[in-house]
């Protein structure tokens, strides 16, 4: 997004609590120990914008809503144009193109997407989690079974998925099309295979019970 919008929009970071705690990340006890955090955030991920550092209490994350992985447009007159709770690049992306032909100003798609967008998380969140082992993997598989392995097993596809599920714009109407036909395609040929597994297990018990008893 930051190399598509770079010039009309400014990005800014800000580091809020350590999501997911370990023995070598330890969860915040200093507003020092967090700075270092950020410095250290912004040099190994490279990021190119501004990174900013919340104060030790989390006062502007719990101002902002509180959530995990939030992103807010802010529009020309400070006000926030669009809320994404879980933070969505094609999303994003579609609003600040609305956001461009309104001069930059006012609320666009309804303010608000609530919607759930986990791909992006299941593909690279094994990233933050690998920092806190074993403890930040101790920590949400105890809260969401399951959750940590199958992150794991989302970064270990993320060379087929990662071309779809971290893109930074919309899929064109011809690719949703695509997949639709796929999708339904692979519903059809599955619902397919299941009837003809019933049918010849079906058959199959026919045939047992028409068979003659043997003689003793």
């Amino acid at each position: 997004m930051h190399r598509n919008w770079n010039g009309e929009v400014e990005f800014v970071d800000v580091v809020i609590r350590q999501a997911h705690p370990g023995p070598r990340v330890p969860a915040y006890h200093s507003f020092e120990q967090k700075m270092r955090d950020g410095e250290r955030y912004k040099r190994e991920d490279d990021i190119a914008w501004t990174v900013l550092v919340d104060d030790l209490p989390g006062t502007t994350h719990q101002v902002y809503g509180g959530l995990a992985d939030p992103t807010y447009i802010i529009d020309a007159k400070g006000r926030v144009a669009f809320y994404s709770m879980w933070t969505h690049a094609p999303t994003l992306h579609t609003s600040l193109e609305m956001l461009r032909t309104q001069g930059w100003r006012g609320v666009v798609g309804g303010g608000v997407d609530k919607t759930p967008h986990l791909a992006a998380a299941m593909t690279d969140g094994w990233k933050g989690l690998r920092r806190g082992l074993p403890q930040s993997l101790i920590d949400i598989e105890t809260a969401s079974p399951t959750v940590g392995i199958s992150t794991w097993l989302g970064y270990q596809l993320r060379p087929l998925t990662a071309p779809m599920t971290l893109r930074a714009k919309p899929l064109p109407a011809s690719a949703k099309i695509g997949l639709g036909v796929g999708a339904a395609a692979m519903l059809f040929l599955s619902a397919r295979a299941l009837i003809r597994d019933r049918s010849g297990y079906g058959s199959e018990r026919r045939r047992i019970r028409m068979r003659p008893r043997r003689r003793q």
